[in-house]
């Protein structure tokens, strides 16, 4: 893709990815977590090129995802189930845990997850980067982000 099809978010993306770094530092997990899956989504957003605009759900893009893959012909649906399961933790912890439990005890069960997360969102650029070598040019990371 040229320049103009891509605005710059690197600034935005970097941001994002030292206050998921910093909170999760600092032992804020669900924040951390909640970043990690905004900044999932927009690398999903800017390799699927599907504007934020347009409302298209975090399981409508894991589903172009892979048929993104399909197209490829790659015969197997790599991160199709992570995401899935990283999404349902996600409305786990945002619409039961938090509202059932509290905002510390799902703070404290959620530190596995955050850290999972992180390694994820650094495996996935890597991944996506074999098919779009401009996902570390936009501002994505795996090496030195969160």
């Amino acid at each position: 893709m040229d320049d103009k099809a891509r605005p710059d978010f690197s600034i935005i993306i970097k941001d994002n990815e030292h206050a998921a770094a910093q909170a999760l530092a600092d032992g804020h997990f669900v924040e951390a977590y909640l970043l990690v899956h905004a900044l999932i989504e927009a690398l999903l957003r800017l390799f699927l090129g599907i504007p934020k605009e347009k409302d298209v759900s975090f399981d409508k893009l894991i589903k172009r995802y892979r048929d993104y893959l399909k197209e490829q012909h790659y015969p197997f649906p790599t991160f199709i189930d992570e995401l899935t399961q990283f999404n349902r933790r996600r409305n786990r912890i945002v619409h039961r845990l938090l509202w059932r439990k509290g905002y510390s005890f799902t703070n404290r069960e959620t530190e596995p997850a955050a850290r999972g997360a992180v390694m994820m969102y650094g495996l996935l650029i890597e991944w996506l980067e074999t098919f779009d070598s401009e996902i570390t040019q936009i501002g994505f990371r795996y090496d030195e982000g969160v």
